[in-house]
């Protein structure tokens, strides 16, 4: 299974889905996350001076990598996912700077559910055409919900690894139990057993809706996916999808190319570019100088300590994403000792200035946690978690030891080669934390490894005692942290990556999942933080806001703290 996911990081091979139920309803005026703001919202794109919106030209976009492949279906990577966005479109999505309120886009309208949560009935736009002239209706969206439910054996979890986790297995296995398509405007889907969380996780980039004709022609379930024309990039082939921008090229290592599609059925929302060209970049400090140097207009991720000095000049701008939907945390497993003590990690936490790492290593844009998940998220509640407090840890760590804890050596791990928004400066957030830890009187053990697979094998395996990891999420719900993210039992065990053992939250957490009642929801979920928050089995950290950087003219970008930004509503001022 690939770990660098479209959220961040995956946690298991076995994930369920949660609760992010209740999403608000759009205004009548918002038709998707590719529609223009309604007038009069705070998103409205920004005009010129003279109060003109100019149409036309390339924007150039410096991705910290580049993409995976070109089947929506088969990615799980924020770089393929973030150029789809512009592309493909799925039955539902997230509204222009939401990270949890779900708009119709491809349905016409919200679904109607059955009072049991087991029946969803959609109704399809009409007169929307796939990028290659077929129609869209019922039956292509119910060709694209067939597909992923039966996914050959070799594609899925190596590659339809979400298709798998939200349909809860595939083939027989699967949760849904019955897709239909009774007339050209009407698309009916039917679980087994009711997934409070499902509907929200429809807007993720898999579960885009693409052209049966295009996966026919380009064989898609090739089991081989490097002999499939509709993963690797073909031309006219892959990649079509219903939205603003339609592929055009993708050269490996080089760019991605996307051109306006002047044929977009929401006319409100047809792009003001004429094509994005998305390049990648090994780390943030390149994209970093490609954006100041005037290399690309727009560079999705910079580290905060760029981001402290992008205006200084007048020539960059930093691009709000609003409210954080992340968390860093010191990761723990508590099958090792002495971390297996609930005292030594309460003097742990105590032992960390928080404040101190985020005006070292976030510029500011940062806050410290006090959850699993950040305060956006749906159902959170302050937990009042341990702050700094040095002459606290010391006693907490006098009262381990009087109970007969005798070694406070930590083997303590941090990833050399990559940054991310929740850990712009692995190394120098490790050093720090040792620093605070051992001033307090624990021993330290500095490990390093490269990130992928190295570092991300051996911790998901249970192979390290401590070390630096996060999330960044796909949607705001504490599902998506506490039970996707971190905590939820793989196949009946606790996850090894944490050996956090609790089955009262297991439980709680699956009678979230399958609860129908957004009330009793949220009391479950409370209930979940409650038990988390007093076992306290990871540290922490931070919540940050992962800035962006563009050009002083690059226009109408509406930022996303889930790093899920469309670009049909912006333009360039030149």
């Amino acid at each position: 299974m690939v770990r660098l996911r479209i959220g961040a990081l995956v946690a298991a091979t076995a994930i369920m889905f949660a609760a992010c139920g209740g999403a608000a309803s759009p205004s009548p005026a918002a038709s998707g996350p590719a529609a223009t703001p309604a007038p009069g919202d705070s998103q409205e794109p920004a005009e010129s001076p003279a109060g003109e919106i100019k149409e036309g030209g390339t924007l150039v976009v410096a991705l910290p990598g580049d993409i995976d492949n070109t089947d929506p279906a088969l990615i799980s990577d924020s770089n393929s996912s973030y150029v789809m966005n512009q592309v493909m479109e799925g039955l539902v999505g997230l509204a222009p700077g939401s990270v949890s309120e779900m708009v119709p886009v491809l349905a016409s309208e919200m679904p109607e559910v059955s009072d049991d949560g087991l029946t969803y009935t959609f109704k399809i736009r009409e007169g929307v055409k796939f990028h290659d002239g077929t129609d869209l209706d019922a039956e292509a969206v119910k060709f694209n919900y067939d597909r992923w439910k039966n996914f050959p054996e070799e594609l899925q979890q190596a590659y339809a690894y979400y298709a798998g986790a939200v349909f809860g297995g595939y083939g027989d296995g699967s949760n849904v139990a019955s897709t239909e398509a009774p007339d050209a405007t009407t698309f009916i889907l039917t679980l087994k057993e009711p997934r409070s969380n499902f509907l929200i996780a429809q807007t993720l980039a898999p579960f885009f809706i693409s052209s049966p004709a295009a996966l026919e022609a380009g064989d898609a379930d090739n089991i081989d996916i490097s002999q499939s024309q509709f993963a690797q990039g073909e031309p006219g082939i892959a990649m079509i999808g219903t939205g603003p921008f339609k592929f055009t090229e993708w050269v490996a290592d080089d760019h991605v190319t996307i051109s306006k599609n002047e044929d977009y059925w929401n006319a409100e929302g047809v792009p003001h570019l004429d094509e994005i060209i998305f390049r990648p970049f090994p780390d943030q400090t390149a994209e970093f100088n490609a954006v100041s140097s005037g290399e690309v207009d727009f560079a999705q991720t910079v580290a905060p300590v760029d981001a402290a000095t992008i205006t200084e000049g007048g020539d960059l701008q930093v691009i709000d994403r609003g409210e954080s939907c992340n968390l860093g945390h010191l990761a723990i497993n508590q099958n090792y000792q002495p971390v297996d003590n609930l005292k030594i990690r309460q003097a742990m936490m105590h032992a960390l200035d928080r404040e101190a790492y985020i005006e070292a290593f976030y510029a500011g844009q940062a806050v410290p946690a006090d959850n699993w998940m950040p305060p956006a998220t749906q159902h959170y509640k302050p937990l009042n978690l341990p702050t700094y407090d040095p002459d606290r840890a010391r006693e907490l760590i006098a009262e381990a030891q009087a109970e007969g804890v005798t070694d406070l050596t930590i083997d303590f791990w941090y990833p050399s080669d990559v940054a991310r928004p929740y850990m712009p400066d692995p190394r120098g957030l490790f050093e720090a934390i040792s620093n605070d830890l051992e001033a307090v009187g624990f021993t330290i053990n500095p490990n390093t490894a490269t990130w992928n697979p190295d570092y991300l094998d051996a911790e998901s395996a249970g192979q390290y005692e401590a070390w630096l990891i996060g999330w960044t999420c796909d949607w705001a719900g504490p599902d998506n942290f506490l039970s996707t993210a971190f905590f939820a039992y793989r196949d009946g065990e606790p996850n090894p990556e944490y050996a956090y053992e609790n089955d009262e939250l297991e439980a709680t957490m699956n009678q979230a999942l399958s609860s129908v009642d957004e009330a009793e929801q949220a009391e479950l979920w409370g209930k979940a933080q409650d038990m988390v928050g007093a076992d306290l089995p990871t540290i922490p950290l931070v919540n940050s806001t992962p800035p962006a950087a563009a050009q002083a003219d690059v226009m109408g970008v509406v930022g996303s703290g889930a790093l899920n930004e469309y670009f049909n509503t912006a333009w360039l001022d030149r």
